[in-house]
C-alpha cells in the first residue's frame, strides 16, 4: 500500500477570499479526493459550529459499535460531524461538499488558522478500498522521500501516516503535506490529506491518525453520526 504520490496530484489553485473545489488524484487508487483551498485569513460566515441538534452527544461518541444491520451508509455531514468533535468548532471554520464520486465520500474543511492550506477527508466504500492494496499489513518497502509510519492494529486495519517537506501545488515552496491512509477491507477505508504552505502546520499527524482511526469513519456508520451531522452547516458546490 503506497500513499499518494505528490506528483501525481492534479494542482490546486489558491484564490483568497473564496474557495473552490480542488481534485487530487491518487495513481494508485483510480479516484479523486476533493479538497477546497483557504484564503489568506479568515472569514466571518460560513462557520462550522453546529447547531444544538446537530452536536455530537456523548452517548454516540462513546456508545458501542452498532450491528451491521444498524448502519447506514455516512454522509458529509456525518464525516463532519466527526472532524468537529476530534478538532473542536474553534479550529473548523467551514465544511464543504462537492458531487461525489462513485463508491465514496468526501469533505473539504476550511481551518480557522491564517496560513493558507488544504485539507480533506474522504472515505471510501469496501469495493473501492480494495484498490488501496490488502489490509492487515504493511508494505516491506515504502516509497522513497519523506517519513513514513504504519501499523496494523489487533482488529486488522492498516494505518499509515506520511510527512513529505514540500507542497503539492506549484506555488507552495516553502510548505509540507501530511497525510493518512486507513484500510479495513471489511469496512472500506479512508484517506485524508493537509497541505501547509509553511512549515508549522495546524493539523498534526496525530490529528489526521486520531480522525482515520475513529471508527465511525467509516463507509458503513452509526446512525447517531450522520443525525449529529443535520444541524451542521456543510456547503454544497456543484462545480
Amino acid at each position: 500500500m503506497k500513499l499518494p504520490d505528490t506528483r501525481d496530484r492534479e494542482r490546486i489553485a489558491v484564490h483568497s477570499g473564496h474557495m473552490r473545489p480542488a481534485f487530487i488524484r491518487t495513481s494508485f487508487v483510480g479516484a479523486t479526493l476533493m479538497l477546497a483551498m483557504s484564503g489568506c485569513g479568515s472569514a466571518d460566515s460560513g462557520t462550522a459550529e453546529p447547531t444544538e441538534a446537530g452536536s455530537v452527544s456523548e452517548s454516540s461518541s462513546n456508545s458501542a459499535e452498532p450491528t451491521l444491520d444498524a448502519k447506514e451508509q455516512i454522509t458529509p455531514a456525518g464525516i463532519a460531524s466527526i472532524v468537529l468533535e476530534h478538532l473542536g468548532s474553534d479550529a473548523v471554520q467551514q465544511f464543504v461538499t462537492y458531487e461525489q464520486e462513485p463508491g465514496s465520500v468526501s469533505v473539504a474543511v476550511r481551518l480557522r488558522d491564517s496560513t493558507p492550506h488544504s485539507f480533506g477527508l474522504q472515505v471510501y466504500s469496501p469495493e473501492q478500498a480494495e484498490m488501496f492494496g490488502p489490509a492487515g499489513e504493511c508494505p516491506q518497502q515504502p516509497r522513497r522521500g519523506g517519513e513514513s509510519q504504519c501499523r496494523v492494529l489487533g482488529n486488522g486495519t492498516t494505518v499509515t501516516t506520511r510527512v513529505d517537506s514540500q507542497g503539492f501545488s506549484d506555488d507552495n515552496v516553502a510548505g509540507m503535506v501530511i497525510s493518512g491512509t486507513v484500510i479495513t477491507l471489511e469496512d472500506g477505508g479512508s484517506l485524508a490529506m493537509y497541505e501547509s504552505y509553511d512549515d508549522s502546520p495546524a493539523v498534526s499527524v496525530a490529528d489526521l491518525e486520531g480522525l482515520l482511526t475513529d471508527p465511525r469513519l467509516a463507509w458503513l456508520t452509526d446512525p447517531a453520526v450522520n443525525e449529529a451531522g443535520e444541524g451542521i452547516d456543510v456547503e454544497h458546490n456543484a462545480t
